[in-house]
């Protein structure tokens, strides 16, 4: 593969990481979820205030999860990925193994979250709508798996 060819994929995949990882923590802190209850109180949840309020409640499992696929998955990913976006190709294949486990768990995190945007709908009391902070969290989600699929490539294609 030519040097400007690589140049201009790593520069792809180094713009795909910087999107993801700016998003990351607007997803984590912009509200993710609005409630209504009874059509008059309104409320804002962002992914890190759920994590909170599970604690709060006592909830330690539930908090444990939240905290896990939404915040030290997607985080260490991106950190990962950055090294190995760093480093020169090819890239080693236990570093490609260990970015294939991440990913993984990568869609997790939005997985959970819909799982309790579904079980508020489904309640007449309660009505539950996205909020900014959660698209910008599956966006942030979904960027890094594209760029997690661009450095696995990084294996099977070593530069000249």
């Amino acid at each position: 593969m030519s040097e400007a060819v690589h140049t201009h994929q790593n520069g792809l995949t180094t713009a795909l990481l910087v999107l993801s990882t700016a998003l990351l923590p607007l997803g984590l802190f912009l509200p993710a979820l609005v409630t209504t209850q009874f059509a008059f109180w309104q409320g804002e949840h962002s992914i890190i205030g759920v994590g909170f309020s599970l604690l709060e409640g006592e909830e330690y499992l539930l908090a444990g999860v939240v905290w896990l696929f939404s915040v030290v998955f997607p985080a260490s990913k991106l950190i990962w990925m950055w090294r190995l976006n760093a480093h020169p190709a090819p890239l080693p294949h236990k570093a490609v193994r260990r970015l294939e486990w991440f990913g993984k768990w990568s869609m997790g995190d939005v997985f959970i979250i819909a799982l309790i945007v579904f079980s508020a709908r489904s309640n007449s009391i309660l009505d539950v709508s996205i909020a900014p902070g959660l698209v910008a969290f599956a966006a942030s989600v979904v960027l890094a798996m594209f760029a997690s699929g661009r450095l696995a490539r990084r294996v099977a294609q070593p530069s000249d």
